[in-house]
């Protein structure tokens, strides 16, 4: 039964506004009556629309409904003989009872006699919308034409496949299968990987292709459904294969489901509904269950009001960090930030083009250093907003479906957001695709295939900066890596002194400048995360004992309580990595330090070089210093050059197995091992020959020490006093180095073998 509302355009209550209806309205519509007689046709096998004549029109006066709002809606209406009028007074009665007037017929019913399930609807109308209108469905249906659908959600996929028929011409049929295939002469093949408990096995995916490339040769209409984890096969990349996303859900498509569900007239009251309705990307975030709980409402007002207060999120606490002008130091990873910055700012006003700009950076160090920081830091520069995702976040999601769509909300955000700064955390945990170990290796084929499409994806588009911050860079599948996704890669080292007094001025403002330099000093070697954390542990014991937090108090945390005998030791060790450095021109010298743990370390940035066999052999000899260091002047060495596996000895007996097993510059001359590990454990001659490696290495680390053994012993004094020494520092020490000294001890490099 439908009506026409009779209501003065003063009426506050009227629902006078109009919206464009999207493209996919038309295809939509045909699928929505489709759904409907088939669901009259099992539900009321003896209800005959010819036999009814209250519901006869029911699908021309539903498209006339869903048509663009305005006159000839009226007129479509006022022509049907089923349409009534309905006085103000009775609008108003409707209204003040919380129902719709615009979805109520004047008999009294409010909602359709035959109700279309909302997880078929939805899907049905997400189906459409991601084909388009019915001109674009009819080019899908064209003789040799080739569609792919990607990024269908994994619990989506059998459903979408048995409400395709909705969406076609009566005349056509539908082959899911090479095998069985219809003697119809208008059928639509659809094809895609079958999914084996939420998964896409190797089987499964070679019968895809398998399929795929038999269909090719024939002129039949071929539809590719690929779940969110698949990747399109390299033949499904190039025209003329029109490829689309599935369509996630948004207001206008649940607005058009509403009036099919939610409506005995096929209108609702269209201005509530979108005023309560939640952005897009809170709806696209919805769980079936969730939609299924909210669509039981009894009007499409309240099922909107009902989404709304099922999305709505705790409000994240704001964590915005200090601005790049906060911070002080100039470490490389500082550099590249304020030059990022300085571009965005410059992109802003029309100075330069987003093509022109690096658009991707990748920070990486030790926890604790001040990476997502840095990164919010450039968001809050540069104007732009900050959205964070996790790898740990989105694992957590659940399963591997739950995961990826978590993902892709992250990114939908940022796009939603921008101009955004994207800060994704954890990167080294998307793994790589070469790791040896088998485990879940379909799973982590998956997730970085899904991440890498993200990723290309985003970089067409104006307006997103992605950071990645990770702690190891060396576990990353190296085509996420590449030039294109991370354009520069940036090390961030623990913070210098100057570093770290950027950080206490913004954790303390209006403190003395000569009280926080006082704590950075003390503080050198702890990283930015301890720093916020001290902070925070010192006021809140200041506020137990109801007082301020004072300089003494924070001093008492960043104590500085050492045995002067193991702090000249340490300085010994990074001064003797720093001069061999500059000995051998391996690049300048930016930073040595003392940690208040007890460690110690030395940054440079290392020069380009051929990797000749004597340029490993000079990284070898600059890694084996620190112990060359300690035995010149101390007579014996501690354990300090080894233990974790980034300890100098572990870098170094990487490297010298590596000459031997990887590089082609060994004994065995040019061969390559997949696992050299393994090998240097079993192979006694290979170890005797790496162990010779590193003996000569440290050995000639000795004799150009010995050259300079009054500036190592000075340089170290310092060190140990000031326990932190920036670039200009270290060089003022460094230029009385020799330069000849490469050449000099030349002779102390073992010969390569035969």
């Amino acid at each position: 039964m439908t009506q026409t509302i009779s209501i003065p355009p003063s009426n506050p209550k009227t629902n006078s506004g109009t919206h464009n209806h999207p493209v996919w309205a038309s295809l939509a519509r045909q699928a929505i009556r489709s759904l409907q007689n088939d669901l009259a046709e099992r539900l009321m096998p003896s209800w005959d629309p010819a036999l009814d004549p209250e519901d006869a029109d029911l699908p021309e006066l539903l498209e006339a409904a869903m048509a663009p709002q305005g006159s000839a809606v009226l007129d479509a209406l006022n022509r049907s003989p089923a349409a009534q009028n309905i006085s103000p007074e009775e609008y108003e009665a409707i209204a003040d009872a919380g129902g719709d007037p615009a979805a109520t017929a004047s008999n009294g019913a409010s909602q359709p006699r035959i109700r279309l399930p909302a997880g078929k609807l939805l899907p049905l109308l997400r189906l459409a919308a991601s084909i388009g209108g019915i001109p674009d469905r009819d080019a899908m249906l064209a003789p040799g034409a080739i569609t792919v659908i990607e990024d269908i959600p994994n619990d989506l996929v059998d459903a979408i496949r048995k409400l395709l028929p909705h969406v076609l011409p009566d005349s056509w049929s539908l082959a899911t299968s090479m095998g069985r295939l219809p003697r119809d002469n208008f059928y639509l093949l659809v094809l895609g990987p079958e999914l084996m408990n939420g998964k896409i096995t190797e089987h499964a995916e070679r019968g895809f292709k398998e399929d795929l490339a038999r269909a090719i040769d024939m002129r039949v209409p071929i539809l590719v459904l690929l779940p969110e984890m698949a990747k399109a096969p390299t033949v499904l990349h190039h025209p003329p294969v029109k490829r689309r996303k599935f369509v996630p859900l948004s207001a206008e498509i649940l607005i058009t489901a509403l009036r099919a569900t939610h409506s005995a007239t096929g209108r609702i009251d269209e201005v509530a509904v979108r005023v309560a309705l939640p952005d897009d990307i809170l709806l696209s975030d919805l769980d079936a269950l969730t939609l299924g709980l909210a669509m039981r409402s009894p009007t499409a007002k309240t099922v909107a009001e009902q989404i709304a207060a099922l999305t709505v999120k705790a409000p994240r606490a704001r964590a915005d960090g200090p601005r790049l002008e906060d911070i002080h130091g100039d470490t490389p990873a500082l550099r590249a930030a304020r030059q990022i910055v300085h571009d965005l700012r410059a992109w802003k006003t029309g100075e330069i083009a987003w093509a022109d700009l690096t658009r991707t950076l990748l920070l990486y160090g030790p926890p604790g250093t001040g990476k997502s920081w840095i990164a919010r830091a450039m968001g809050n520069s540069a104007g732009f907003s900050v959205v964070t995702g996790t790898f740990g976040e989105w694992q957590a999601a659940g399963h591997l479906g739950d995961m990826l769509r978590e993902m892709r909300r992250t990114f939908r955000e940022a796009r939603a957001k921008a101009p955004t700064v994207l800060i994704i955390d954890e990167i080294d945990a998307v793994g790589s695709r070469e790791d040896r170990d088998q485990h879940n290796h379909s799973y982590r084929t998956q997730v970085i295939n899904a991440f890498l499409a993200e990723m290309d994806s985003i970089s067409r588009e104006e307006g997103v900066i992605v950071v990645g911050t990770c702690n190891h860079p060396e576990l990353i599948d190296p085509a996420v890596l590449r030039a294109g996704r991370f354009d520069m890669k940036v090390a961030l080292p623990l913070p210098d002194a100057k570093g770290l007094f950027g950080i206490f001025r913004h954790c303390l403002p209006g403190w003395r400048e000569a009280d926080l330099r006082d704590l950075a000093a003390r503080a050198v070697g702890s990283s930015a995360a301890e720093i916020d954390a001290a902070i925070r542990q010192t006021r809140a014991m200041a506020r137990a004992q109801k007082r301020d937090m004072t300089l003494d108090d924070l001093r008492q945390v960043f104590i500085i309580d050492h045995d002067p005998d193991i702090d000249r030791r340490i300085a010994l060790h990074e001064c003797g990595h720093a001069i061999t450095c500059a000995a051998l021109d391996l690049g300048p010298v930016r930073r040595i330090f003392l940690n208040r743990d007890g460690g110690g370390g030395t940054v440079f940035t290392a020069r380009e070089r051929p990797g000749l066999l004597s340029d490993l052999q000079d990284r070898l000899t600059q890694i084996l210093a620190g112990r060359a260091a300690e035995r010149l002047i101390l007579g014996d060495i501690s354990a300090g050059a080894g233990g974790s596996a980034d300890s100098d000895l572990a870098q170094a007996t990487v490297i010298a197995t590596s000459i031997q097993t990887r590089y082609g510059l060994g004994a065995q001359g040019p061969v390559w091992t997949a696992d050299p590990e393994t090998l240097l454990a079993l192979d006694s001659d290979m170890l005797f020959r790496v162990r010779r490696e590193l003996e000569a290495a440290e050995k000639r680390a000795a004799q150009i020490l010995s050259t300079h053994r009054n500036l190592l012993e000075e340089m170290a004094e310092a060190l140990a006093a000031s326990r932190d020494m920036d670039r200009a520092e270290a060089e003022g020490w460094l230029a009385r180095v020799r330069n000849a000294a490469p050449d000099e001890f030349h002779d102390a490099r073992p010969a390569q073998q035969p």
